[in-house]
């Protein structure tokens, strides 16, 4: 966590150029107590109205909120949204190049809240294109300044060109999309692509998470951001092919608007600081993690993506600090269950493992194997993820309360250590069998209690590697 930390702090030194489709986001808040005796309609009695910043504006205000310098490229209408943009960002210190054009609209997205839901959502807008020569004038701007990196944020609204992203190209600079099915093949050869998953199986015509991935790397040429929802983000290296899964750090979705832009500008600042791919994804993750836990289209601060990884860090603990843990968690009239693992690539049967384990009790203890005592285990040729990697992903399940490292190849010493109520194993162990299961003898000693739970078929971490490897 202390690598992310660090990672955060040098985002002022970034420079991101962000371009794409700018909008004005409106929101109406009120309440409703009658429906309209004109129509079989709720009725809002209107509180407040708010204006924020969305489309690719969002995806600059969360650059400058987390930190970075940003400037904006984008196209609007010579109205009245217009104008209200332009002061917000300056407003948000975010330096804007907008080509205004009387021919288009300024889109604006007006939503109608009422109790803190999301009534109905009104769109003002209409589709226009840029000209070669306002291309030409968005270049001259690139070349007259310096950016570490170029993040496009495409809604299909027209202002993305194949001439435009093309140009944008040459400038040798790295550029990550976050793009629209329809305008997939403008961006081939760029960096890395960030879609969501319901996008990404349009474009690639395939079903099955791993399978979309390699269509797209391989059709496209890019490192792929695969972003899931509340499943979390899986990666696809392009010069490596090698994949990653990280689950979703959010604990309490509130409003999923703009959390994609936060992603994305999360991700950019990672990158454009040199940090791995794997890395910021992680980074990226978090943030979007604190944005969905927001009302509408909401930034997220440095301060609060550090406390998101502090709060991480916290997970990882010694013996002796949780023998404390568990007296007072005791003498407060709660049960701890433990379980353990090697977690080395994480997947739905690890999950589904460490969520039912939670239910039996109120505390969940992982123990981590180390890398050493996994080698013993599983060959020299594992783990595929070091211990810090896998805590780090494991420290993002909210089922997990805390995690310890063992080296032996069993936990019957941990487990004799930190006596749970509770032992949760997965696979097919007879907890009467000493022999295989020698930690089981420990627990009945001191009268715990053991729950194996079954693992689901064709589920393995094994199974994953080899697949992959073929």
């Amino acid at each position: 966590m202390d690598r992310q930390i660090k990672s955060i702090e040098k985002f002022p030194e970034q420079n991101i150029l962000v371009m794409g489709d700018v909008m004005l986001d409106e929101y109406i808040f009120g309440d409703v107590s009658r429906i309209n005796p004109e129509a079989p309609v709720p009725v809002l009695n209107v509180s407040r109205t708010e204006y924020r910043l969305g489309g690719a504006a969002n995806t600059a205000h969360n650059i400058t909120s987390l930190g970075g310098k940003c400037d904006l490229i984008g196209l609007t209408g010579k109205d009245d949204a217009s104008d209200m943009l332009i002061k917000m960002l300056e407003e948000k210190n975010i330096k804007c190049f907008l080509i205004k054009d009387s021919a288009c609209r300024t889109t604006k997205k007006t939503r109608i809240i009422a109790q803190n839901q999301q009534v109905i959502r009104v769109d003002w807008e209409n589709s226009q294109s840029i000209t070669s020569a306002q291309s030409s004038e968005i270049i001259d701007y690139i070349k007259q300044n310096k950016f570490d990196l170029i993040l496009i944020s495409d809604y299909n609204k027209g202002f993305l060109t194949k001439d435009l992203v093309e140009k944008l190209k040459h400038l040798n600079i790295k550029i990550i999309a976050d793009p629209k099915p329809d305008n997939i093949e403008i961006y081939t050869d760029v960096f890395a692509l960030t879609p969501n998953l319901k996008e990404a199986q349009q474009i690639s015509g395939r079903e099955e998470i791993q399978e979309v991935g390699k269509e797209i790397i391989d059709k496209y040429r890019v490192n792929l951001v695969l972003t899931l929802g509340k499943k979390g983000v899986s990666l696809f290296e392009k010069e490596t092919g090698q994949y990653y899964y990280v689950p979703t750090q959010a604990k309490e979705v509130y409003d999923v608007s703009g959390a994609g832009d936060t992603f994305a500008a999360a991700f950019a600042l990672g990158v454009a600081g040199g940090v791995s791919l794997y890395e910021s994804v992680i980074l990226a993750n978090n943030a979007a993690g604190i944005a969905v836990s927001k009302l509408g289209t909401a930034s997220v601060s440095a301060q609060e993506l550090i406390r998101s990884f502090q709060t991480q860090k916290s997970k990882v603990r010694e013996v002796d600090e949780l023998k404390e843990i568990i007296l007072k968690k005791h003498s407060q009239g709660k049960k701890v269950v433990f379980s353990n693992g090697c977690f080395d690539i994480l997947h739905v049967g690890h999950t589904q493992l460490l969520n039912k384990a939670k239910s039996f009790g109120d505390v969940l203890i992982l123990g981590l194997n180390t890398d050493e005592s996994i080698k013993k285990i599983k060959g020299p040729d594992r783990p595929v993820n070091n211990q810090q990697d896998r805590a780090e992903v494991l420290s993002n399940l909210q089922c997990v309360d805390y995690i310890v490292f063992f080296s032996e190849q069993d936990p019957t010493r941990l487990i004799s250590e930190l006596q749970p109520d509770i032992h949760v194993k997965g696979g097919d162990y007879d907890p009467n069998d000493y022999t295989n299961m020698p930690e089981a003898k420990v627990i009945h000693e001191y009268g715990g209690r053991v729950e194996i739970i079954d693992y689901i078929d064709g589920k393995s971490t094994t199974r994953i590697i080899n697949k992959i490897r073929k």
